[in-house]
């Protein structure tokens, strides 16, 4: 098992990108022991007269994934279904708090990834408003066991040690080596305040394999693209606390080009 977290809630539509993201759930996490939640809503956002129609569609859907995903789970773990009624949000967070859920994992549109305009795109809020890290997983992501990893930082901020050790314990379970990237538009000298802060990230991941890198004169997306080619990235993490690198990333634009890790980089958001 990559993570250490035993409690897994997906949030899920029946649609086939969910059941990409509950793929994912489950390729990550193999260990006997692991409870899946499957947060669901049976009714549509609004009243119509079809919602009874909805509702008998939604449970039809619930019963043939819980066949599907019982039949591919391993010895041990359990799926559990958990239906949403009221304010998606709120409803996340008392999952979270009521099942202590160790990781979300979610689906995303492309080629909007994240983007608030897709209908019943809740990534940015339980991104910005649920403390609990979030696996996003893109439409044509693979979802294999990562070999190379990017933790992405402008280090601007001080780091604290849970949010350190969730990421050192995947990067030595996954046995895969770790990249600190920073993406900087001028290439500056690091201030005193960065400085510090890049030298207790040096000090938190001492004991795992990593190295530090920097990309300069390219806009965030080109610079983070061009670094996922030329080292074969498999999966990005961020932490939920550098909103600008996440405005910046998460929620921008697609490349224009082929290549587009927009479309098959999972990504980890890990809170502080």
């Amino acid at each position: 098992m990559l993570f250490t977290m035993k409690h897994i809630l997906i949030p899920v539509d029946f649609s086939d990108q969910s059941w990409k993201a509950a793929q994912c759930a489950l390729t990550l996490h193999q260990n006997a022991g692991v409870r899946f939640y499957l947060f669901y809503s049976e009714t549509p956002d609004t009243y119509t007269n079809e919602v009874d129609v909805v509702c008998e569609s939604r449970a039809r859907d619930l019963q043939k994934w819980l066949i599907k995903l019982k039949a591919i789970i391993q010895n041990g773990q359990v799926i559990i279904p958990l239906r949403w009624e009221g304010s998606f949000i709120e409803d996340v967070r008392a999952a979270v708090y009521d099942n202590e859920i160790d990781l979300i994992v979610l689906s995303t549109q492309y080629p909007n990834i994240f983007c608030d305009d897709v209908k019943g795109s809740h990534t940015r809020s339980i991104i910005t408003r649920v403390k609990c890290p979030v696996l996003i997983v893109p439409r044509e992501s693979k979802c294999g066991v990562p070999r190379q990893v990017v933790l992405l930082s402008d280090f601007n901020f001080k780091h604290r040690s849970q949010a350190t050790s969730i990421i050192s314990k995947f990067i030595k379970r996954a046995k895969a080596h770790l990249n600190i990237l920073q993406l900087s538009k001028t290439g500056n000298a690091l201030t005193t305040t960065q400085d510090t802060n890049k030298s207790y990230l040096q000090t938190a991941l001492s004991h795992i394999s990593h190295s530090f890198h920097f990309v300069i004169d390219k806009t965030m997306d080109e610079a983070l693209q061009s670094f996922v080619d030329m080292h074969q990235v498999d999966l990005v993490i961020l932490f939920a606390k550098n909103i600008n690198l996440s405005e910046n990333l998460l929620f921008s634009p697609t490349l224009n080009q082929h290549n587009d890790y927009h479309k098959s980089i999972p990504f980890l958001v890990v809170h502080e």
